[in-house]
């Protein structure tokens, strides 16, 4: 899944076709023995990534990810004029999410190595229109669709557990500003490709990705937390809630 630091915007592409972690805290200590006015601060201590190359530090990021096993990254981005959300949860085998496109959306599941879709009625009728759509989603109900294994059209809609392809940057990574993420410092990676965007990188605690942010910022980003969360609601549907498709069709 090719990523451009907007990896996201790829798989939202192909679907309409798709924590904080240890980052540090601050520590403000008052000595009882100093004067008023007088009481020092400690400051969250870096994780040295600042220093580093872009590269190196790319590197670090996808091993702090890889180590933490689990993450949630949701956030809002446009693409092609269109504005498109993503809400995932993945502990790295296991993936559930909703991926929505103005109105249609549709909801992707994984658990031991099955794939499942649940598209809305806007969805489904984004290819054969709204009486289509209608019909389809009459027809399927509440149930999940399972996708058939090895199908290539929707490989990049489950992509979010591969973290070296979602992380890889198509053009050359420059480091960039720093800044604070929701309250966490980070420093951002540029990719220098004609659709780039920066990914901003913790500098204390573990070198976590923070944020993903458009080639243009106000074009919205995608937020990382939860690093090492245990999703209990990440769970296989029971048989009766899912449908093969061809078979319900009479194919």
């Amino acid at each position: 899944m090719k990523v451009n630091f907007t990896g996201a915007v790829v798989v939202l592409a192909s679907a309409a076709l798709l924590a904080t972690g240890c980052a540090g805290q601050s520590d403000d200590k008052g000595s009882a023995g100093n004067p008023a006015g007088q009481a020092t601060s400690a400051a969250p201590a870096t994780n040295g990534v600042e220093a580093l190359e872009a590269e190196q530090i790319l590197d670090k990021a996808k091993a702090a990810l890889k180590k933490a096993g689990s993450f949630h990254m949701k956030g809002d981005i446009v693409t092609d004029g269109d504005k498109m959300g993503l809400d995932f949860k993945t502990d790295g085998t296991k993936i559930k999410g909703k991926l929505s496109m103005g109105g249609p959306s549709v909801e992707l599941l994984e658990v031991d190595g099955k794939r499942y879709i649940r598209p809305d009625a806007e969805f489904w009728g984004m290819g054969g229109g709204k009486a289509q759509g209608e019909q389809m989603a009459k027809l399927v109900g509440e149930r999940w669709v399972e996708v058939k294994q090895g199908d290539k059209d929707s490989a990049d809609m489950f992509g979010f557990s591969d973290i070296d392809s979602m992380l890889d940057a198509e053009g050359k990574v420059t480091k960039g500003t720093v800044k604070d993420v929701k309250g966490k410092p980070a420093i951002g990676l540029v990719d220098n490709s004609k659709d780039g965007g920066t990914l901003y990188i913790a500098t204390t605690g573990e070198p976590y990705p923070l944020r993903i942010e458009s080639k243009d910022a106000t074009e919205g980003g995608l937020d990382f937390t939860e690093f090492g969360a245990e999703f209990a609601d990440i769970v296989a549907p029971a048989a009766k809630d899912v449908v093969d498709l061809e078979k319900l069709m009479g194919k």
